[in-house]
């Protein structure tokens, strides 16, 4: 998708004008409501994790709560993502896929976030972060080892999912999911108008069959 966000980016209004008319009227105010809904500052990544489905379903939660970015930190483990269970979510979130923590951290820490990692005794409950106000990075880690000893190190801190029972965790996609609901209760965007436009004008590329060949066709007929 290099190519489609890199024309999204160059050009959104040109995207929206020509591929506007082959898109129903129902179809415009769906990407409108989703576009306006994306939250730049919360953001989900999840390391190591062996199982494709659980990777599957944190990116389609993350979709559903209006989460742009999911970051996949591989490790020893490549991704794999079911796309039977994200049911076309991974088309409508940013899916980040990095090596090694050490560059995740960094490039997080660049863009003005703060990485949190989901642990049993973490110092702060979910629900008490601010992501809206400290734009977020929450971590969560494979089924067996959980989060590395390199991500415990190198993150700002850490946080917890309280819990009232005899079971001392959840699955990580459960986990994730928990978490999301309780920071996107009532959704809402923060989107710039220039990142909203780009968003718009990347959706629309992704719903019309090849609308990146039409868009840059289009353009050669008008010069």
């Amino acid at each position: 998708m290099g190519r489609e966000l890199d024309l999204a980016k160059s050009n959104p209004g040109e995207v929206i004008r020509v591929l506007g008319p082959r898109l129903s009227e129902e179809r415009k105010r769906r990407i409108d409501k989703v576009a306006a809904n994306r939250t730049g500052k919360l953001a989900v990544a999840i390391e190591g994790v062996h199982d494709p489905h659980n990777t599957a379903a944190v990116i389609r939660t993350a979709d559903a709560f209006g989460i742009l970015e999911v970051h996949i930190l591989e490790g020893d483990t490549k991704f794999r993502s079911s796309r039977k269970v994200t049911q076309g979510a991974h088309k409508w979130v940013d899916v980040g896929i990095w090596s090694n923590v050490k560059a995740f951290i960094e490039a997080m820490k660049a863009r003005g976030k703060r990485v949190l990692v989901a642990a049993m005794d973490g110092s702060q409950s979910v629900g008490d972060l601010s992501p809206i106000e400290e734009p977020t990075v929450l971590v969560f880690g494979n089924e067996a080892e959980g989060i590395s000893d390199a991500m415990l190190t190198s993150a700002d801190g850490t946080f917890r999912i309280p819990m009232y029972g005899f079971v001392e965790s959840f699955n990580i996609s459960v986990a994730a999911g928990i978490s999301i609901a309780t920071l996107r209760a009532g959704g809402g965007g923060d989107l710039s108008a220039r990142d909203l436009k780009v968003l718009r004008a990347r959706y629309y590329l992704r719903s019309v069959r090849a609308g990146y060949d039409i868009v840059k066709l289009s353009g050669k007929r008008d010069r």
